[in-house]
């Protein structure tokens, strides 16, 4: 069937188009920009739409609030957000379908793990805290927080954060999404059924096994692993971290200044072996590792972060180090480094049986560099955009 063709209006702009003859600046398409910032945003909106007066008050923040950045997944009082165990049943599947949204199923499906691992947790700490326990560890503990009002091409940002969890969106101008820092933890890290981040652990010993003597000199840069992420929780990775000297809280995993010197972050000169030196047998092992961790984002936003690795010297460049033991029974840690990338994942804690890994942009996290590109194109001017002008 031939679709019928409507006369065009000649004192209107073809559809598409500016009379100018291309659309706006503030409205082309962007790099990066998709439809996976509008699902984000309206399953935000369906949440915040369901909750009370109360709750909306408790939920929000400006976008600019400083606590923004504050991003630690461990215990602490006096967080502001929502938790989780007051949101109705309602509520709470809209919760999980914001959660949902902003990721991979197998993503979510890592958080709603780490988050039911509590109720093992509670029980096992039970020895020890007694029913303090019953207070810290639960499935239910976790903060929800708007940094900014959820509404379609504007920008604003959600957290959800607690034990061993930490996700922190950013939505710019309705268009672009950032998706880091991304926090997942377990504790114990291998208990009965549960292995919830088993899979990244064994693909990087798969790579550190493949890896010839001469090759795990230059990959293992210390004997000892970090009692946690050497560039710890910081709001914005500088050109160099060092270690805590132990976690936090505890001290069963403790380190020295020589330690921390030998573990040390440096931004500008990656520690290990370069992508690019790696076998393609090797190779394979590497790129696994390294979507463990990208592929938390959506689908639809994995090529774009890839494009920024590319654009960033390409995945040739980025640097895979190993400190601590190299069995699975032996406290341990890796990274994996570039100037777009970092991921961290320590097992040092527990005798090797509590883990910690995160996905982090060194420029982009918290949609720093996003927020950058947003400032530098917009007119913030009171009332309309010059470009905006017919």
């Amino acid at each position: 069937m031939t679709a019928t063709r409507h006369p065009h209006d000649p004192h209107l702009p073809h559809p598409g188009s500016h009379p100018g003859g291309e659309l706006p600046k503030a409205h082309q398409p962007r790099p990066g920009g998709s439809f996976d910032a509008t699902a984000i945003t309206f399953a935000a909106m369906g949440l915040f739409d369901g909750l009370s007066g109360d709750q909306r008050a408790r939920v929000l923040l400006p976008h600019e609030n400083s606590s923004r950045t504050h991003w630690n997944f461990l215990p602490e009082s006096g967080r502001h957000g929502l938790p989780l165990r007051e949101l109705d049943r309602h509520q709470e599947a809209l919760a999980h379908r914001l959660i949902a949204e902003s990721m991979s199923i197998p993503a979510y499906a890592r958080v709603v793990q780490v988050m039911s691992n509590e109720h093992v947790l509670r029980e096992l700490n039970l020895p020890v805290f007694g029913h303090v326990a019953a207070t810290f560890r639960d499935p239910r503990g976790y903060f929800l927080t708007f940094f900014g009002q959820p509404q379609p091409d504007t920008t604003w940002g959600w957290r959800l954060v607690g034990h061993h969890l930490s996700v922190n969106i950013t939505v710019v101008d309705g268009d672009l999404v950032s998706a880091t820092p991304f926090l997942l933890g377990a504790e114990p890290a291998r208990f009965g059924p549960f292995r919830i981040l088993g899979e990244e652990e064994d693909t990087a010993f798969e790579l550190l096994d493949g890896l010839t003597g001469a090759q795990k000199q230059q990959t293992v840069i210390h004997s000892r692993p970090p009692a946690d992420f050497v560039t710890r929780t910081v709001s914005a990775i500088g050109d160099v971290e060092y270690p805590a000297y132990h976690g936090v809280g505890r001290r069963d995993a403790m380190i020295t200044d020589d330690d921390r010197k030998a573990l040390a972050y440096f931004r500008a000169h990656p520690r290990g072996i370069r992508a690019g030196d790696l076998s393609p047998a090797q190779r394979t092992y590497f790129d696994a590792l390294l979507a463990h961790f990208v592929e938390r984002a959506r689908p639809g936003l994995v090529g774009h972060e890839m494009d920024r690795i590319a654009a960033a010297g390409g995945v040739d460049e980025l640097h895979f180090a190993w400190a601590g033991g190299t069995s699975i029974e032996q406290p341990h840690y890796f990274r994996v480094q570039g100037p777009v990338t970092l991921v961290e994942f320590d097992n040092a804690e527990d005798n090797a049986n509590h883990v910690h890994s995160v996905w982090r942009d060194p420029s982009n996290d918290f949609g720093a560099d996003l927020l950058i590109q947003h400032h530098l194109e917009h007119d913030h001017h009171t009332g309309s955009s010059a470009d905006d002008s017919p």
